[in-house]
């Protein structure tokens, strides 16, 4: 997704891209892998903040954060 998320369910759409990124993570690269989920998190993060309604899935996408620092050997935030 290139583009600005403009509803709940684009912000959803980024919290279910960074899930699959964490999914297959031990397919490839499992440091980028979560790199790139961390950053599609915060995306959604702060989409959640400007996008009408999607507040509760800031929580969601935080969460989703706190577990890929526990994957990592990580404090969680």
């Amino acid at each position: 997704m290139s583009e600005e998320p403009t509803t709940p369910a684009d912000v959803w759409a980024l919290i279910e891209r960074a899930d699959e990124l964490i999914k297959y993570a031990s397919n490839r690269d499992p440091k980028t892998a979560y790199e790139q989920a961390k950053e599609t998190l915060q995306k959604a993060i702060d989409a959640s903040c400007s996008v009408p309604g999607a507040a509760p899935l800031e929580k969601q996408a935080r969460t989703r954060l706190d577990d890929i620092a526990r994957l990592e050997g990580g404090p969680a935030t």
